[in-house]
């Protein structure tokens, strides 16, 4: 999984054209088997730490840039719909328009910014729910109508490993996702393994008690890092970056060659992780990139990760 940022409006034939050549770079390097489009959002900072790059712009829609992307790439996307945002009612017209119009089967549902905010939309189970029980069987929950040609979504939803609030675990709250329809997940960006691999052992132990043999599969988002800007703009999205590491990487004569060491490393603990679960894991990785400055560092990334393997017993 390749993560592409749709551009700021205006600049769609520019970026269409360095996207384009972007992912053929890749696809010399590597096996490309789907795109993952975010959608871009005004939002305050999430951690005390780190800045913004640049102040905020609007961008085209994630499902029109995934549309023009893949007509040139013939690679199939995912694309991310923030779900809260919007009624229920308007959800449901944007999913069966997303779906009839722009050719898309895939879609992250995110949740929003702040537990303490009152949405006037879905929560992110809510929006699995009006697919997987709704949609996908053709049926409509809203605007008059019963019935609708079937849709074929496949949802995923957003782990964050690190996150500790409220009542319950990350992995309790995947667990309930996944009850509700997702099919897999996508993280925020990783930098260490330890968050990661409780999650995993945890998510793990309960599909075990539960008897699920078929797990959804879980992206392990990382990024390159080859300068003191990408560490701000990871940290002010929320990326946990260890202080030891970010001297570790800052200090070296190649930051983006020491970072993608040490996501090797990180990537290769979690394969022998996994092989320990009582419920192996079914897992991928997205490679996601801070600026046109680092695609060579994200295609070195995704090689990188992709000739790791561990043995098994």
């Amino acid at each position: 999984m390749i993560e592409i940022l749709p551009p700021e409006k205006g600049l769609e034939q520019e970026r269409l054209n360095d996207h384009a050549a972007y992912l053929e770079m890749l696809r010399d390097k590597v096996d490309i088997d789907i795109l993952n489009i975010p959608e871009i959002q005004n939002e305050s900072k999430k951690s005390d730490k780190g800045k913004r790059t640049s102040p905020f712009r609007q961008r085209i829609a994630p499902r029109e840039w995934a549309h023009k992307l893949t007509e040139m790439v013939d690679v199939p996307a995912v694309i991310n719909r923030v779900i809260v945002k919007e009624t229920p009612e308007d959800q449901e017209e944007w999913l069966l328009e997303t779906h009839e119009q722009y050719d898309i089967r895939n879609v992250v549902f995110v949740g929003g910014e702040s537990p303490e905010i009152e949405y006037q939309g879905p929560s992110v189970p809510e929006g699995n729910e009006l697919v997987k029980n709704g949609l996908n069987d053709g049926k409509r929950h809203f605007n008059d109508k019963d019935r609708c040609p079937p849709t074929d979504f496949s949802v995923g939803n957003i782990c964050i490993p690190t996150r500790n609030e409220g009542d319950f675990s990350e992995a309790e709250r995947m667990f309930y996702k996944f009850r509700t329809g997702a099919d897999f997940f996508t993280t925020q960006i990783i930098t260490e393994s330890a968050s990661a691999k409780k999650v995993m052992n945890e998510f793990s132990g309960m599909l075990q008690k539960h008897n699920v043999s078929e797990p959804p599969v879980i992206y392990w988002s990382f990024s390159p890092i080859s300068s003191e800007k990408d560490i701000n703009f990871l940290r002010w999205l929320g990326v946990y970056i260890p202080d030891d590491l970010e001297e570790e990487i800052l200090e070296s004569e190649n930051p983006a060659a020491k970072s993608i060491a040490h996501m090797e490393q990180v990537w290769h603990e979690l394969l022998e992780e996994n092989l320990q679960l009582p419920v192996p894991l079914s897992m991928g990785k997205n490679i996601s990139v801070m600026g046109k400055r680092n695609y060579p560092n994200a295609a070195a990334l995704a090689r990188t990760l992709d000739s790791v393997a561990v043995a098994q017993d």
